[in-house]
Protein backbone atom coordinates (compact mmCIF):
# COMPACT_ATOMS: atom_id res chain seq x y z
CA UNK A 1 0.00 0.00 0.00
CA UNK A 2 1.37 3.45 -0.40
CA UNK A 3 0.48 6.17 1.58
CA UNK A 4 1.61 9.96 1.48
CA UNK A 5 2.39 11.69 4.37
CA UNK A 6 2.40 15.72 4.56
CA UNK A 7 4.50 17.57 6.57
CA UNK A 8 7.95 16.37 7.76
CA UNK A 9 7.77 17.60 11.44
CA UNK A 10 7.72 15.02 14.05
CA UNK A 11 4.30 14.04 13.79
CA UNK A 12 4.69 13.38 10.32
CA UNK A 13 8.15 11.62 10.43
CA UNK A 14 6.64 9.48 13.24
CA UNK A 15 3.43 8.83 11.48
CA UNK A 16 5.94 8.08 8.24
CA UNK A 17 8.32 5.75 10.70
CA UNK A 18 4.91 3.68 11.90
CA UNK A 19 3.39 3.34 8.40
CA UNK A 20 6.89 2.19 7.13
CA UNK A 21 6.77 -0.47 10.22
CA UNK A 22 3.82 -1.85 8.99
CA UNK A 23 4.62 -2.19 5.38
CA UNK A 24 3.31 0.93 3.69
CA UNK A 25 5.47 2.33 0.96
CA UNK A 26 5.36 5.90 2.06
CA UNK A 27 6.14 9.58 0.35
CA UNK A 28 7.09 12.02 2.78
CA UNK A 29 6.22 15.84 1.66
CA UNK A 30 7.62 18.54 3.26
CA UNK A 31 7.29 22.44 1.93
CA UNK A 32 10.14 23.13 3.01
CA UNK A 33 13.97 22.45 2.52
CA UNK A 34 14.55 20.52 5.60
CA UNK A 35 12.75 18.05 7.80
CA UNK A 36 12.19 18.98 11.84
CA UNK A 37 8.71 21.45 11.35
CA UNK A 38 9.04 23.38 14.62
CA UNK A 39 12.17 21.76 15.03
CA UNK A 40 15.12 24.03 13.85
CA UNK A 41 18.98 23.91 15.19
CA UNK A 42 21.02 26.18 13.71
CA UNK A 43 24.57 25.79 13.70
CA UNK A 44 26.07 28.43 11.97
CA UNK A 45 25.59 31.07 14.69
CA UNK A 46 28.03 29.97 17.20
CA UNK A 47 29.88 26.71 18.53
CA UNK A 48 26.96 25.60 20.26
CA UNK A 49 23.68 24.43 18.52
CA UNK A 50 21.23 27.44 18.82
CA UNK A 51 17.72 26.36 19.03
CA UNK A 52 14.92 28.63 16.66
CA UNK A 53 12.16 26.29 17.46
CA UNK A 54 11.18 23.53 20.14
CA UNK A 55 14.12 23.22 22.21
CA UNK A 56 13.13 21.71 25.46
CA UNK A 57 11.47 18.06 26.25
CA UNK A 58 8.77 18.76 28.45
CA UNK A 59 9.55 15.97 31.52
CA UNK A 60 11.08 13.07 31.56
CA UNK A 61 7.46 10.98 31.25
CA UNK A 62 6.65 11.95 27.35
CA UNK A 63 7.83 9.58 24.54
CA UNK A 64 10.63 12.22 23.25
CA UNK A 65 12.82 11.55 26.21
CA UNK A 66 12.51 8.27 26.40
CA UNK A 67 13.72 8.21 22.42
CA UNK A 68 16.51 10.80 23.87
CA UNK A 69 17.30 8.15 26.26
CA UNK A 70 17.19 4.84 24.26
CA UNK A 71 19.86 6.92 21.50
CA UNK A 72 22.45 7.84 24.08
CA UNK A 73 21.79 11.61 23.56
CA UNK A 74 23.11 13.62 26.10
CA UNK A 75 20.43 15.81 28.09
CA UNK A 76 20.67 18.81 30.40
CA UNK A 77 17.75 18.86 32.90
CA UNK A 78 16.45 22.41 33.31
CA UNK A 79 13.64 23.71 35.73
CA UNK A 80 12.99 27.09 34.87
CA UNK A 81 11.55 27.71 38.17
CA UNK A 82 15.10 27.87 39.91
CA UNK A 83 17.03 29.93 38.02
CA UNK A 84 14.73 32.14 35.45
CA UNK A 85 14.76 35.60 36.88
CA UNK A 86 11.34 38.18 36.22
CA UNK A 87 11.43 41.56 37.40
CA UNK A 88 8.56 42.97 39.52
CA UNK A 89 6.74 45.87 39.33
CA UNK A 90 8.73 47.62 42.28
CA UNK A 91 12.13 46.32 40.08
CA UNK A 92 13.18 44.36 42.42
CA UNK A 93 14.40 40.25 40.96
CA UNK A 94 13.37 37.40 41.93
CA UNK A 95 13.44 33.76 40.21
CA UNK A 96 10.36 32.21 38.90
CA UNK A 97 10.29 29.87 42.13
CA UNK A 98 10.16 32.91 44.73
CA UNK A 99 7.78 34.88 42.77
CA UNK A 100 5.46 31.70 42.96
CA UNK A 101 5.81 30.59 46.54
CA UNK A 102 4.64 33.71 47.67
CA UNK A 103 1.81 34.11 45.80
CA UNK A 104 -1.16 33.56 46.26
CA UNK A 105 -3.54 30.51 45.16
CA UNK A 106 -0.02 29.31 43.70
CA UNK A 107 -1.40 25.22 44.31
CA UNK A 108 -4.99 26.01 43.61
CA UNK A 109 -5.40 25.45 39.73
CA UNK A 110 -8.95 24.57 40.01
CA UNK A 111 -9.49 27.97 38.60
CA UNK A 112 -13.99 28.96 38.06
CA UNK A 113 -15.49 29.13 35.26
CA UNK A 114 -12.85 26.40 32.94
CA UNK A 115 -14.41 25.23 30.14
CA UNK A 116 -15.46 21.48 30.71
CA UNK A 117 -16.40 20.23 27.32
CA UNK A 118 -15.71 21.81 24.09
CA UNK A 119 -12.65 24.42 22.94
CA UNK A 120 -12.37 27.82 23.93
CA UNK A 121 -9.40 29.83 23.72
CA UNK A 122 -7.13 31.05 26.73
CA UNK A 123 -8.01 34.51 25.72
CA UNK A 124 -11.33 34.13 26.06
CA UNK A 125 -11.13 32.23 29.30
CA UNK A 126 -9.60 35.12 30.45
CA UNK A 127 -11.78 37.85 28.96
CA UNK A 128 -14.39 35.48 31.36
CA UNK A 129 -12.47 36.07 34.73
CA UNK A 130 -12.33 39.84 34.18
CA UNK A 131 -10.42 41.32 36.86
CA UNK A 132 -10.25 38.59 39.30
CA UNK A 133 -6.99 38.01 39.96
CA UNK A 134 -5.13 35.32 37.86
CA UNK A 135 -2.83 32.93 39.87
CA UNK A 136 0.82 32.94 39.27
CA UNK A 137 0.76 29.13 37.46
CA UNK A 138 -1.31 30.23 34.79
CA UNK A 139 0.21 33.43 34.57
CA UNK A 140 3.86 31.59 34.22
CA UNK A 141 2.22 29.29 31.42
CA UNK A 142 1.31 31.38 29.70
CA UNK A 143 4.41 33.29 29.27
CA UNK A 144 6.02 30.34 27.95
CA UNK A 145 3.78 30.15 24.87
CA UNK A 146 2.26 32.26 22.12
CA UNK A 147 -0.12 34.62 22.32
CA UNK A 148 -3.05 33.33 24.81
CA UNK A 149 -5.76 33.66 21.22
CA UNK A 150 -3.81 30.90 20.39
CA UNK A 151 -3.78 28.56 23.71
CA UNK A 152 -6.25 26.26 24.65
CA UNK A 153 -7.87 26.80 27.65
CA UNK A 154 -8.63 23.06 28.06
CA UNK A 155 -5.34 22.44 27.46
CA UNK A 156 -3.98 24.87 30.06
CA UNK A 157 -6.00 23.03 32.53
CA UNK A 158 -4.78 19.81 31.90
CA UNK A 159 -1.31 21.08 32.10
CA UNK A 160 -1.59 23.41 35.27
CA UNK A 161 -3.07 19.68 36.52
CA UNK A 162 -0.12 17.66 35.50
CA UNK A 163 2.46 17.14 38.20
CA UNK A 164 4.69 16.09 35.87
CA UNK A 165 4.58 19.84 34.65
CA UNK A 166 6.61 20.37 37.98
CA UNK A 167 9.48 18.03 37.03
CA UNK A 168 10.93 20.99 34.16
CA UNK A 169 12.25 20.28 30.98
CA UNK A 170 15.30 18.74 29.39
CA UNK A 171 17.42 20.33 26.77
CA UNK A 172 19.44 18.44 24.13
CA UNK A 173 23.16 19.54 24.62
CA UNK A 174 23.53 18.61 21.29
CA UNK A 175 20.66 20.02 19.50
CA UNK A 176 17.53 18.67 19.45
CA UNK A 177 17.64 18.61 15.32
Amino acid sequence: MKTLVIGAGIAGLSAAQELRKANHQVILLEARNRVGGRIHTDRSFAEVPIELGAEFIHSSRVPTYSLAQKLGLRTFHYNQRDDTLVRLPDGVLRTVAEVGAQAQGYDNVRLIDWPEAGEESLEAYLKRLGDRQIPFKLQEYISDFDHPRYLSAKAAREYLCDPSAEEGDYRLLDGYD
